[in-house]
């Protein structure tokens, strides 16, 4: 255990961390610190070489800011998306090392190239080491892929070493919190189902509380207040090769065109009973706008990333499962507990070490 802050990094300042590396890899040291220069970056299962510096490694909370009317002099904070940044790696370029490298980012866009980069994952590993060699602390990168690869710099007015420079984005390093949410579908009990690889970003609930009345007419047609009540699933991804029959699906699932002449659209009674299910959340829909986006193509034309936006009516049943109501948690804080004497004084109790519990007769007390 370290003792006064002030006086370990007085006596590292003073010679300690010297005298760490004077002591020689043969005796062992009580102070397994890990040094910044001693590093190591492994991608996968695949060897790219030895890394002169490794920078990025940080989490950005970005907590939702909430601010109340009437207080001025405050403000919330509410939980936010996590963010990662990119990891940036610098080193000379080496004969194998680089050649290695250079393969590896050839694969992944291999993979991108067919249309499985998409569902293709890998992980990286940064450990850190300590004077000996031995690992101090590890981070494992999930879901790392190559964001930018940069050559080096050439030019015959400088003598320095070539540098290159390999940037990944990944989802995370929290080991423990890499389970994701369950994946929404659309299913008809007769048409089939589309799990969406990626849940909707935003649902939006409408619905008219007015009656049903006449809003307009034009040729065989009467246009009324929709007075049903609507979900709103936006930006719903689809990716991986199985797109283009997922899409197929979504566009049975909006119904037969209505003959010429008879309507702009389908009848929603004639609209096929649908189930959007998200986890707990389950609801007899009735799919009566689909707006689908192709926005990823394989070298062959087929589709391999959509996106799309489905209008849903409501037309059974509740949009959330009835349970017992669950009153709203009360906020807490915490505070410093060297105020508990100020604390208990503001409260009336002159001594919280002898406090009573409420309701005891005056008589009893000792």
């Amino acid at each position: 255990m370290l003792g006064d802050p002030s006086q370990t990094a007085q006596g590292l300042a003073s010679g300690g961390l010297l005298q760490m590396f004077r002591d020689g890899p043969g005796v062992k040291r009580s102070l397994k610190l890990g040094l910044a220069m001693r590093f190591q970056v492994t991608v996968g299962d695949v060897q790219i070489g030895l890394w002169r510096s490794c920078r990025g490694l940080r989490a950005d909370f970005k907590p939702e800011v909430v601010r109340v009317t009437g207080d001025h002099v405050g403000q919330y904070h509410l939980p936010g998306q996590v963010s990662y940044g990119p990891i940036v790696l610098e080193r000379a370029v080496h004969r194998e090392s680089s050649a290695q490298l250079q393969q590896w980012l050839v694969d992944v866009l291999r993979s991108w190239q067919d249309g499985t980069g998409d569902d293709t994952r890998t992980t990286a590993r940064i450990t850190l080491l300590d004077a000996d060699g031995a690992a101090v602390h590890s981070w494992l990168l999930y879901g790392v892929r190559p964001s930018s690869w940069t050559g080096p710099d050439l030019s015959a007015d400088t003598n320095q070493v070539a540098v290159e420079r390999l940037e990944l984005v990944h989802e995370g390093f929290f080991p423990d919190l890499q389970a994701r949410a369950e994946t929404a579908s659309l299913s008809s009990s007769t048409l089939g189902s589309v799990a969406f690889s990626y849940n909707p970003a935003k649902m939006n609930i409408t619905r008219s509380s007015r009656a049903s009345q006449l809003v307009g007419r034009g040729s065989n047609v009467e246009l009324r207040a929709d007075t049903a009540l609507r979900v709103m699933a936006g930006e719903v991804l689809l990716v991986g090769a199985g797109v283009a029959q997922d899409v197929q699906k979504l566009i049975a699932f909006s119904g037969e065109p209505a003959p010429d002449g008879q309507g702009r659209g389908a009848d929603p009674s004639k609209l096929p009973e649908l189930t959007f299910t998200w986890g707990k959340l389950s609801m007899a829909v009735k799919l009566c706008t689909l707006n689908v986006n192709l926005t990823r193509f394989d070298g062959d034309g087929l589709p391999v990333r959509a996106q799309a936006t489905l209008d849903l009516i409501v037309y059974e049943g509740d949009i959330f499962p009835k349970g017992k109501a669950v009153p709203a948690p009360t906020r807490s804080v915490h505070t410093d507990p060297a105020q508990w004497r100020q604390r208990a004084a503001a409260s009336g109790i002159d001594d919280p070490m002898r406090a009573q519990a409420k309701g005891v007769a005056a008589g009893t007390r000792r």
